[in-house]
């Protein structure tokens, strides 16, 4: 007998019918609780992934944004500041549009100019005198300096990645103190950033601080320029030609030069046309005797 039909035995069957129907059952009871759990766990991963983009797609817009406002050679601090506003909490984006537009605060008060002045191509002069900024005017960006510096130190300070920025705020506190000549004050910031560059390795904002500190004396030496009523007029300038006068010169010259850039033109136009009349083509008359191959 064949050994398969040996190893046959009774009820084997039903045995194999229990456990099929022990499965069924199992899929019964738990399929429907399995398939939702993966649905959900689906479901999230998708949701996951759409985040992510859109996350993605705001970091790319903000960079954009930030890049535009700073690649005209001639940002506005008020640009920087909303870029900052909208997008809080995206990578660096808020400390770098605010550096950017402390330093350009900071240089408005250094250099008596609005920030984003047109200037004259040829004497680089201020085309408008309103963008020369007064006393109190220059008061209120170094203001503004100091309070746009303050919002980046308490971003960055102290938090994880970002050390660099409180340290670049740090150095322009600093600068705003010197501006007020607060010069104690001014060697108190840089005493927090030498202390903050020394904790995370910056050995050259370390001697940075260093130097500006010792700098501090001699700038007290420095007084204010004097204004244009302070300074006294060298002999012979009482003759010396105002500034309506220089402006009008000036423009008698742009006149000039425009003026002899049309007759130029004009000029060119004419020679071209007598140039294309005089290169006729010319025509054998036969009038000349052909040459004679005689010899004398």
């Amino acid at each position: 007998m064949d050994d398969r039909q040996t190893k046959i035995r009774e009820g084997a069957g039903l045995e194999d019918s229990r456990i099929n129907q022990e499965f069924l059952d199992f899929l019964n009871k738990w399929s429907s609780p399995v398939l939702l759990t993966l649905a959900v766990g689906a479901l999230v991963w998708a949701g996951l992934q759409w985040l992510e983009r859109k996350e993605n797609a705001r970091i790319d817009q903000a960079f954009s944004e930030l890049e535009a406002a700073t690649a005209g050679g001639n940002p506005s601090p008020t640009s920087l500041t909303t870029i900052a506003d909208d997008y809080v909490g995206v990578r660096s984006v808020p400390e770098l549009a605010k550096l950017t537009a402390t330093d350009l605060y900071l240089r408005a008060f250094t250099v008596g100019i609005e920030p984003g002045a047109q200037f004259d191509t040829i004497t680089r002069q201020v085309t408008n005198p309103e963008d020369i900024l007064t006393p109190d005017r220059r008061t209120m960006y170094l203001d503004l300096a100091e309070k746009t510096a303050k919002e980046v130190l308490a971003m960055s300070e102290g938090k994880p990645g970002k050390s660099i920025f409180a340290m670049q705020a740090l150095t322009r506190l600093a600068a705003v103190e010197e501006g007020k000549r607060n010069f104690d004050a001014a060697a108190g910031f840089y005493a927090r950033l030498k202390s903050l560059a020394e904790q995370e390795k910056y050995p050259t904002v370390v001697s940075f601080a260093d130097a500006r500190t010792a700098n501090l004396d001699s700038l007290k030496l420095v007084g204010e320029l004097p204004t244009n009523e302070q300074v006294p007029p060298l002999p012979g300038a009482e003759n010396a030609f105002s500034q309506e006068q220089i402006d009008a010169l000036l423009q008698q010259a742009r006149d000039q030069a425009a003026q002899q850039g049309a007759v130029s033109g004009s000029d060119a136009g004419e020679a071209a046309d007598d140039g294309a009349a005089d290169e006729q083509p010319t025509t054998d008359t036969g009038d000349e005797p052909p040459a004679s191959n005689d010899n004398p």
